[in-house]
């Protein structure tokens, strides 16, 4: 009985801090810096060993809403295996490539974040285009899906929009 007592210190000390090792591995999943493997195969090493339907990126967006009133976006946890990147063609990715490989398109996209829509003629201003440029660049990027036409020359960029503009910046940052 006696040696209950006195190991009772410890297991409330180690119990603790298994807590807070939870705690921190939460808030790391939450932030996506750590990834759950459970379907990878162990080696005799220990090391995984990766497989095609494990996790390659994971990531999640946020933006905050706009001063203007612009509803706020946030997703959730966003999972992409090796195998779902398999899947997509070339043309797709090149499509996507496109609609963003321009200063002129980021601008437009960058323009339309955090707005519920805007019209063609103030998001010339803001990209500093001429009309003919304006349109071609707007079609580039309907096309791609990254924005669309909520009314009469009036535009607005799309969730998927929302989030490869975000995560290009993002991908900028680093260098």
């Amino acid at each position: 009985m006696e040696n209950k007592i006195k190991d009772a210190p410890k297991t409330k000390d180690a119990l603790k801090q298994l807590q807070a090792d939870m705690r921190q591995l939460q808030a790391l999943l939450a932030e996506g810096r750590a990834v759950q493997r459970p379907e990878a195969p162990v080696t005799d090493d220990s090391s995984a060993v990766k497989t095609r339907s494990e996790v390659a990126v994971q990531y999640s967006v946020s933006l905050p809403a706009s001063e203007n009133g612009a509803a706020s976006y946030k997703t959730g946890p966003i999972s992409v295996s090796l195998l779902q990147t398999e899947n997509v063609t070339d043309e797709a990715a090149a499509l996507l490539g496109y609609a963003l490989s321009s200063p002129q398109k980021v601008s437009l996209l960058r323009a339309l974040l955090g707005h519920e829509s805007e019209s063609a003629s103030a998001l010339g201003a803001a990209a500093n285009l001429s009309t003919g440029s304006l349109y071609h660049h707007l079609r580039d990027l309907m096309h791609a899906g990254l924005i669309g036409q909520s009314g009469r020359n009036r535009y607005h960029v799309t969730p998927r929009g929302q989030k490869t503009l975000l995560l290009l910046l993002a991908l900028a940052v680093e260098k």
